[in-house]
């Protein structure tokens, strides 16, 4: 067997900050912040306030357990360490689970987006979107890196210019912001059930600040760099969400977003911004790309973690001597991808759509496994741990309660189980891995 060590340790820290400043900017912000908009009215500023507060603690339990968990460990390793092999074991299959299910939505995505321009069928495009894609992350750690500091880059700066903008326009033109806010339906125009039971779509468009954890292990300090990347959050979230959705609410009314459309490109065609729509596109492009890149990597990561613990097969341990990275791993991921991006043809109404649903639940449910191993390891100051949890606790009874978001809860609890039962009746198989020669 390989030993895990073989992994590269050629990332440094601009790219873990960079990768932490871009994983909460995905295209689920530029075109998924229309539906909890939608949803929420003007008072969505608080489901956004809510989520990014949940998002800044749960990254501080990550911050915390850094530095009591032993050697090299992705937030996975630290919810092993704090809970044991049982919730690593479930943790570690979830969030790869979600994670091919999101290259597999991207994949579509991107695809979507370059269909007009290129004249190839559907199928093979696909197919070449993520094989070059799988060929960024074939190269080299450090070319997954470069890239994906690139890429936010360019996300960080559509979203200074878009910002720029709408302050321009706020103080040029005679906007009526207090009509906008307050006269299409009141502040709450849906209720206050419906700012709680958006959280989870608000949350779902911040993930992926965790990825710099497991992108740490492969930097030359772990711990300082996953301090450093989840110290960001904050700025992150203020700057990112927290102004970009305000200057939208106060520059059109809520009501003429459409859900499916970005919201960003609304207020730029209304002030008539020069080649808004080119420009988006390229920016949501990007954020696609990015998210698939960023998918490719800790997929493949999270794998090799797994067979690491005896918790996927050894083979996945096998690391390429040149490149220093766990090939198989990552090729069964994408390999995992594709057949996601098919049931959305095949089996739209019932693979496709269960695999999405599944990915809000378990990324409550891994979230409150770090707050709880958090709270295990380290019970001093609880108050930030506590806080997480009611959130985490309000956000699942307000899908509940919502008769769209229910069955997510209920399919996402049941898949739990299920991944659960499997570690139970594994041990022979776990035993074997981990005796592998």
């Amino acid at each position: 067997m390989t030993e895990p060590d073989q992994l590269a340790q050629s990332l440094r820290t601009r790219h873990i900050v960079m990768i932490a400043l871009g994983g909460v900017i995905g295209a689920g912000f530029f075109i998924g912040s229309s539906a909890a908009l939608s949803m929420g009215g003007p008072a969505v500023i608080v489901s956004y306030v809510l989520a990014g507060l949940l998002v800044w603690l749960v990254n501080s339990m990550m911050r915390d357990l850094a530095s009591v968990t032993p050697g090299r460990a992705s937030f996975l390793g630290q919810i092993r360490h704090a809970l044991g092999d049982r919730f690593g074991f479930v943790a570690g299959w979830t969030y790869w689970l979600t994670w091919v299910t999101v290259i597999g939505v991207e994949a579509i995505a991107v695809t979507s987006m370059l269909t007009p321009y290129i004249p190839v069928p559907y199928a093979v495009l696909e197919l070449l979107v993520l094989g070059a894609m799988t060929a960024v992350n074939l190269l080299s750690v450090k070319g997954y890196g470069e890239f994906e500091y690139w890429f936010s880059a360019i996300k960080v700066l559509a979203i200074i210019v878009f910002s720029g903008i709408g302050f321009w326009a706020l103080g040029v033109h005679s906007i009526p912001v207090k009509e906008n806010l307050f006269s299409h339906g009141g502040v709450l125009p849906h209720g206050l059930l419906a700012l709680l039971a958006v959280i989870p779509t608000v949350l779902f468009s911040m993930g992926g600040s965790e990825i710099a954890t497991v992108a740490a292990v492969e930097s030359d300090n772990t711990e300082r760099n996953i301090a450093r990347a989840t110290r960001t959050i904050p700025l992150r979230i203020g700057v990112f969400y927290l102004v970009t959705i305000s200057l939208i609410l106060c520059l059109v009314p809520w009501t003429d977003i459409v859900p499916g459309q970005s919201p960003f490109l609304l207020v730029l065609n209304r002030f008539h911004v020069p080649f808004a729509a080119l420009a988006m596109g390229i920016v949501i492009l990007v954020a696609a790309l990015s998210s698939l890149n960023s998918g490719i990597y800790v997929t493949s990561r999270i794998l090799y973690e797994l067979a690491e613990t005896g918790d996927a097969p050894s083979t996945f341990l096998v690391v390429e001597p040149k490149t220093q990275l766990p090939r198989r791993a990552l090729l069964a991921s994408v390999g995992s991808s594709i057949f996601v991006a098919a049931t959305a043809v095949l089996s739209p109404g019932l693979i496709f759509a269960v695999l999405v649903s599944l990915t809000g639940g378990f990324m409550l449910f891994n979230n409150a496994l770090l707050v709880l191993g958090r709270l295990k390891i380290m019970p001093r100051k609880p108050a930030g741990a506590y806080v997480a949890l009611a959130l985490i606790a309000m956000a699942i009874i307000a899908m509940m309660i919502q008769p769209e978001t229910r069955s997510q809860i209920e399919m996402g609890a049941f898949a739990i189980i299920v991944i659960l039962l499997a570690e139970r009746f594994l041990p022979r198989a776990k035993s074997l891995q981990n005796n592998a020669p």
